[in-house]
């Protein structure tokens, strides 16, 4: 993570992760539901427009990470400092190595796929 928010807030530094029985919970329910999914490395960086361009995050990238986002590690820093529990679970849209963007019609469709995801882990969760 390359944000200081959290540690600035909560004096909370270093790497931290989803709660790992909502993290199953949302494996097990995207293959009953199925719908296509990845489960890996986020970068998070509150600069996520940097003037370095694209390959800012090869690195990261090289080393498994996912995709790239702004709120991954600070939702699961301040879970952990309230003892909650979290999971992040993000929709790729805009490929930053490539410029490639998903459709209008095909964002609706991930993102009621994910909506449907995520209640189906709450309902599951709770």
């Amino acid at each position: 993570a390359e944000s200081a928010q959290s540690g600035q807030v909560f004096g909370l530094y270093g790497p931290a992760g989803p709660d790992p029985a909502l993290l199953a919970c949302a494996l097990a329910k995207a293959a009953d539901l199925g719908i296509d999914h990845h489960a890996g490395p986020t970068v998070c960086s509150d600069i996520f427009y940097h003037p370095e361009g694209r390959g800012r995050f090869a690195d990261a990238q090289a080393e498994g990470a996912l995709a790239v986002d702004m709120e991954t590690s600070a939702l699961y820093r301040i879970a952990a400092h309230f003892g909650a529990r979290a999971l992040s679970m993000c929709v790729v849209v805009d490929n930053i190595e490539t410029g490639e963007q998903t459709d209008y019609s095909e964002r609706q469709a991930l993102f009621t796929d994910m909506s449907r995801l995520a209640l189906a882990v709450a309902v599951e969760a709770r």
